[in-house]
């Protein structure tokens, strides 16, 4: 685990992880683990911006989905906090974006899916420290190895 102070250390961290997972093969699937605050969301924007999208980034708390494009990469964003049980990812389309090509699917709280989001090809874990402003950040790497 790495300690980090502050959403600029958590948006630089997440750019150096994008630097290195630029030119994956088919698709990636990264999943966001920390309570409530920890940072998940930051590491996401700094992710995003870092693979070249200008839009604002924002948590899907809501919307559950967020859809970022460009001509040779889509980017999924989901915000699991709000979900009850999978039929309600069902009901997004949710298989749709998993079976997308040249997509990274990054999901906060993937636990609260049983069935769409247990085989990440990564997990960041997140968390804070005794002061709110320092977090620790560990990045694995194929956890099913």
């Amino acid at each position: 685990m790495e300690e980090l102070i502050g959403e600029k250390k958590t948006e630089d961290k997440a750019k150096n992880f994008a630097s290195s997972i630029i030119g994956f093969k088919n698709s990636l699937l990264i999943n966001l683990k920390g309570n409530l605050g920890a940072g998940k969301t930051t590491f996401v924007r700094g992710l995003i911006q870092e693979l070249g999208f200008d839009e604002f980034v924002k948590s899907p708390t809501f919307t559950i989905v967020e859809s970022y494009e460009s001509k040779n990469l889509k980017v999924f964003h989901f915000d699991l906090y709000r979900i009850e049980n999978d039929r309600e990812l069902q009901a997004i389309g949710v298989e749709d974006y998993l079976s997308e090509e040249n997509a990274i699917t990054l999901v906060e709280w993937p636990e609260k899916s049983e069935r769409y989001f247990n085989n990440p090809d990564y997990i960041v874990e997140l968390d804070h420290c005794n002061n709110d402003e320092k977090r620790l950040i560990n990045i694995i790497e194929d956890p099913h190895r």
